[in-house]
């Protein structure tokens, strides 16, 4: 039993004596009564309103911004690393020009798979002789400024990683000196893909080999990083 009834049972009790038995309640009693109902129902009304904005502002709380960052916002996922490239995806081929005393020119490979891969660094040269096997002896290997780099260029997007999509090339440029003695045969190169196995190069033996300009000095080869290829 809640106040409200208590007041009317309190004040019917009262009444009962002073007024005649009959079917409806008297109009001043019905007002008193309606008026207490009235400001119940208020009050009621109130509590209700203020558990709404309760919640509402609960629910901004919950889904306020943090400090830095928006609440309940998921970090996007990181996008997938594009893999690096293998020997077996690309083609090698080299081409050399005179110069003083030497030859300059550059190894293009050149992605003929159908994914794209990535270059960076700088790789490792090899020579082989007619028999295919390794010249250990005799040759000197060093760096190279990158081609864009010797020639005052823009640096590439994205250097030092190359991102080849398929068909795309990237070059190394190279400068040779010195091959000893005057006519030797032209090496094979080869061009060590990191992370990969070895990838051979075609077209030096053609333009053939630097002069002999210092006998009993070694050969030696420069090279630069990985790096776009210029286009023709």
């Amino acid at each position: 039993m809640n106040l409200l009834d208590e007041e009317v049972r309190t004040l019917l009790h009262q009444k009962a004596d002073d007024v005649r038995p009959h079917g409806s309640i008297p109009p001043a009693l019905r007002r008193r009564v309606g008026m207490r109902i009235a400001l119940n129902a208020t009050a009621a009304g109130g509590v209700v309103v203020v558990i709404v904005i309760g919640a509402v502002f609960g629910t901004r709380a919950l889904t306020r911004p943090a400090a830095g960052g928006f609440a309940n916002k998921s970090s996007p996922a990181p996008a997938a690393a594009t893999a690096r490239c293998t020997a077996g995806q690309l083609r090698a081929v080299g081409t050399l020009e005179g110069a003083a005393g030497s030859r300059i020119g550059s190894i293009t490979l050149t992605n003929l798979s159908n994914n794209t891969c990535t270059l960076t660094g700088t790789p490792t040269i090899r020579l082989l002789d007619g028999d295919l096997h390794p010249i250990t002896s005799g040759v000197t290997f060093g760096t190279s400024p990158a081609d864009w780099q010797a020639n005052a260029l823009a640096e590439p997007s994205g250097w030092p990683v190359v991102t080849l999509a398929p068909f795309k090339a990237a070059m190394i440029r190279i400068d040779w000196s010195n091959w000893c003695p005057q006519g030797r045969s032209a090496p094979m190169w080869q061009v060590v893909i990191p992370g990969s196995s070895t990838d051979d190069v075609n077209g030096f033996e053609a333009l053939g080999p630097p002069p002999c300009n210092g006998p009993g000095m070694p050969s030696t080869i420069e090279r630069g990083p990985f790096e776009p290829a210029r286009a023709a």
